[in-house]
C-alpha cells in the first residue's frame, strides 16, 4: 500500500514538472556594423491576441547573446524592429523547446557590402541615412556550435 502511494507520488510530480516546463528564447544578435544599434524585440501571442510590451536593447559591433526570457510553449510571432521602426523583420516561432534566434545586422556603405558579399542586394536592404541597413532573422532548434 505504502508503495503505491509513493509511485502515485511520483507520477504526480512528474506530470507537474512536465506541465510546467517552460522553453527558453536565445537571442543572438550579430552586428556588422560599426556602431552600436538599438533595436526592440517584439513577441506576441497571436492564439491569444496578447501583445507583450517591447524589449529595447543596444547592440555593440560584433557577435552577441541577448537575454531574454521564458515563456510557455505556444505559438508566437517575434519582430525585431531597428531606426525606430523603419526596419523590421518578423517569424513566427513555436515554442515547445528551446529556439535560438539568430539576428544579422548590417549598415554599411555600398562599396564596403560589396567588398563583403560580392554584391549589394537592395531588395532586402534599404538606404538609411546615406548607408544602406537590413536585418536577417532566422531560428535554430539546437545551440549553434560557434557559440
Amino acid at each position: 500500500m505504502r508503495l503505491c502511494k509513493i509511485q502515485l507520488l511520483l507520477v504526480f510530480v512528474f506530470l507537474l514538472s512536465c506541465k510546467a516546463y517552460k522553453p527558453v528564447t536565445y537571442v543572438v544578435f550579430n552586428n556588422e556594423s560599426k556602431e552600436k544599434v538599438d533595436f526592440d524585440i517584439v513577441v506576441s501571442n497571436p492564439e491569444k491576441n496578447k501583445i507583450l510590451p517591447p524589449l529595447k536593447f543596444q547592440a555593440k559591433p560584433g557577435l552577441q547573446e541577448i537575454p531574454i526570457k521564458q515563456f510557455k510553449q505556444g505559438l508566437y510571432a517575434l519582430q525585431i524592429h531597428t531606426h525606430n521602426g523603419q526596419q523590421s523583420k518578423s517569424l513566427p516561432l513555436r515554442l515547445d523547446s528551446d529556439r535560438w534566434v539568430m539576428v544579422t545586422y548590417i549598415h554599411q556603405d555600398s562599396m564596403t557590402i560589396q567588398k563583403k558579399f560580392g554584391f549589394v542586394d537592395t531588395g532586402i536592404l534599404k538606404k538609411n541615412a546615406g548607408k544602406y541597413s537590413g536585418i536577417d532573422l532566422y531560428i535554430e532548434n539546437r545551440r549553434p556550435p560557434n557559440l
